[in-house]
């Protein structure tokens, strides 16, 4: 099975590590994002403000189709008011000016004196193109079968069970295999995601204490590539499926670093290669339940001399925490079978039974940790 979906088409990138956002910035300008969030639902009627809430899937789909429409990139071009952008997306004039209306009213695009919409900062993200672009991971959360599978949430929260997997038959890596445009599709989305956190995990953890890193299910080398433009005395390994290896080869050229990493086909729930003295594991332990986190952890540790270490980079997720915990946690509870968030006692549960001792815990600027193992 692969371990993470192939991105056959990179945008452009750059060979020059990204910008590490001050970590302290970050986390103050998030809190006081939800802070002034909680203010302004506490002086208009609760009605208002859980009809804000309840709204959401609307504002899903309303993105999600903005962005597969490409309208974003129509409006870059030039200035185009609502009946042009319906013309040119072969849509109902009356319904797109009142879908662009109601973007316009949800912070998304702004409308100059002759009424024409162009991109605002929200709106730019959702172009094409650009390596940063979110607009595959609108297509994602807006896309059929996403959807479909949080229809079946009250199933879910009656038993538990993956909705994605009750309405599909099948688990979602399976589906991805049978639906390679979903499977690109997300490919990007979760490489947007890496780009936004890696920069501040290349500058949070002491890299220079490490001389070979083995990214093990690491995709086309996105969190990769960004570690070893911080570190030049790194040399790497990239370990994940044939075909994302194939895609793999042409980024790591595009980013400089091709000539440090050696790329090994292979499958984290079969084994990981040897020789490395850390193991990163980003966004894949969130996947699986407690028994197939352990086997992952087991292959890496069996690779391992005592002392290595595995680099655990997850959202922590603890009874108080940030939303965009709780809410990836509900993704993977919808839509992976038994994947969930997880919080530091519990990768220490699953670190002690790998073979493992916690060792430290790092916060990067984003909401996301580097959870140390160290091998014992």
């Amino acid at each position: 099975m692969p371990m993470t979906p192939i991105a056959s088409k990179p945008a452009h990138v750059t060979k020059k590590p990204l910008s590490v956002p001050p970590a302290l910035a970050v986390r103050a300008v998030l809190a006081l994002r939800k802070a002034l969030l909680r203010a302004a639902d506490a002086v208009v009627p609760p009605q208002l403000a859980v009809f804000d809430l309840v709204a959401g899937a609307a504002r899903t789909h309303m993105i999600a189709e903005l962005a597969r429409l490409r309208v974003a990139d129509l409006v870059e071009a030039e200035p185009l008011d609502a009946a042009a952008i319906a013309k040119k997306t072969g849509t109902n004039a009356d319904a797109m000016a009142r879908t662009m209306r109601a973007a316009l009213a949800m912070g998304l695009f702004t409308r100059d004196a002759q009424g024409r919409y162009v991109n605002n900062r929200l709106s730019a993200p959702l172009r094409s193109g650009d390596v940063e672009s979110v607009r595959s991971l609108a297509e994602y959360f807006g896309g059929g079968s996403n959807m479909r599978a949080w229809c079946e949430f009250p199933e879910t929260l009656r038993t538990g069970a993956s909705g994605f997997e009750r309405v599909h038959r099948k688990p979602v890596w399976d589906w991805f295999d049978e639906h390679p445009d979903e499977r690109e599709n997300f490919a990007h989305a979760m490489m947007t995601m890496t780009l936004v956190d890696a920069p501040g995990i290349a500058a949070t953890y002491p890299f220079d204490e490490v001389a070979r890193l083995c990214d093990v299910g690491g995709g086309r080398g996105t969190l990769l590539s960004e570690i070893l433009l911080h570190h030049p005395h790194l040399r790497a390994v990239l370990c994940d499926a044939r075909g994302v290896l194939d895609s793999a080869e042409e980024f790591l050229k595009q980013r400089g670093v091709r000539d440090r990493v050696e790329l090994v086909p292979g499958s984290f729930f079969d084994a990981v290669p040897k020789g490395c003295d850390a193991y990163v594991l980003k966004n894949v332990l969130h996947d699986w339940d407690d028994e197939r986190c352990v086997s992952i952890l087991e292959n890496c540790r069996a690779a391992m001399r005592p002392g290595d270490k595995v680099l655990v980079v997850e959202a922590l997720v603890e009874e108080e925490t940030d939303d965009f915990g709780a809410l990836a946690d509900m993704q993977m509870m919808i839509v992976c079978s038994d994947g969930r968030e997880r919080g530091r006692a519990e990768y220490e549960r699953l670190l002690e039974k790998a073979g493992f001792r916690l060792a430290r815990v790092l916060e990067a600027p984003t909401p996301i940790a580097i959870i140390e193992g160290v091998a014992v």
